[in-house]
């Protein structure tokens, strides 16, 4: 395919609506394509839900919020946004149907998506043809479609969080009664889908572990819509001074909360990436997938993804009757690398703030 000019690119649409996991994912792609492009404005398309992660990010321009479903006449308004900020280049991280026409729709002379998708493909003057497993360097690829290059070594995703949003989540720990100088060690026990959920017994013994061996440790078991329950099964053995639920805060709150962290635990779903993405040492409790593919976080930053390879493994599946790949992630093995986590030195990610 053509190389295209750097230099000739003056406004970039990324496209990534959903979801809260996959959006982290792609900053790594951000961060190149403004390295690249550094005269260029940058639009990040993604649903409303997700676009107060992106408020106030000094690396984007515009946030362009779109609904989850979007009818004919939501369509038609963000394909008026799209050509109002008049893109010279889109990439479309997502490739679904809807994005596809997006893109097209936009008026960019240059589009990357993916090959092998049929009709979509055809919307796209380039395709990204990753030759990795991460899910940071298969976005990095859209780049590599153009001709330009990606960075030589692995990239973790980072969000912009501001003090303000530190100082509220202060505020909220203050609130709670969680004492100023406690060692905060999150826990995430939801998941949506039934082979990413471990199970809450699980999370309150670790926890347990975590309390008796550092007695400034505070255990935060946060909490999504419909997530209470399985926190507060966890939370329920636990002492209720030393073991807060942190339930229904909002988003730039919650990552805010995460960054102030000495470790955050939690299972393959959206929160163990904004985790990462916040600075926090992060145990993911990796069951159905590849840690190489969805968990591409270097120990050197204090991360370490915990899995069980068993006879079916990896695969795709979001339910399934043998979940062999959960049950053998052990409290045991769980405490050794949180454990190793909590004493070791860790080396910030470039740039983070």
């Amino acid at each position: 395919m053509t190389r295209i000019d750097p230099a000739a690119i003056r406004r970039i649409a990324l496209i990534r609506p959903r979801f809260l996991g996959d959006l982290c994912l792609t900053l790594p792609l951000l961060e190149a394509a403004r390295a690249a492009c550094p005269q260029a404005q940058v639009a990040y398309v993604c649903e409303r839900g997700l676009a107060p992660l992106l408020a106030g990010d000094p690396r984007i321009d515009r946030v362009i919020a779109v609904p989850a479903r979007p009818g004919v006449g939501e369509t038609l308004a963000i394909v008026r946004a799209l050509r109002a900020f008049a893109p010279d280049l889109v990439l479309d991280c997502f490739c679904n149907p809807r994005t596809a026409v997006w893109s097209a729709a936009s008026g960019a002379p240059v589009r990357v998506g993916y090959p092998h998708k049929g009709w979509r493909s055809a919307l796209y003057t380039h395709h990204a043809r990753p030759r990795t497993l991460s899910a940071t360097g298969f976005h990095l690829a859209s780049l590599a479609a153009l001709g330009w290059s990606t960075p030589a070594k692995p990239v973790t995703p980072r969000l912009h969080i501001t003090d303000a949003a530190r100082a509220e989540a202060r505020a909220a720990l203050d609130a709670l009664g969680v004492p100023a100088a406690s060692r905060l060690v999150g826990f995430h026990a939801g998941a949506r889908w039934p082979t990413r959920r471990w199970a809450p017994e699980r999370f309150a013994a670790l926890a347990g572990h975590l309390l008796a061996a550092h007695a400034d440790a505070v255990a935060l078991f946060t909490a999504g819509p419909g997530e209470e329950p399985a926190a507060r099964e966890a939370l329920a053995s636990l002492p209720a001074g030393r073991a807060h639920l942190v339930s229904g805060w909002p988003l730039p709150r919650f990552v805010a909360l995460q960054s102030l962290c000495a470790a955050f635990v939690c299972g393959d779903t959206g929160p163990v990436h904004t985790a990462v993405a916040a600075g926090a040492p992060t145990l993911g409790l990796m069951s159905r997938n590849r840690p190489a593919m969805f968990f591409p976080y270097p120990e050197s930053q204090g991360h370490r993804a915990y899995t069980a390879r068993v006879e079916c493994s990896p695969c795709h599946r979001d339910s399934c009757s043998d979940l062999r790949c959960l049950h053998r992630l052990t409290v045991d093995g769980a405490w050794a690398r949180l454990a190793t986590m909590l004493s070791a030195p860790v080396a910030a990610p470039a740039g983070m703030d």
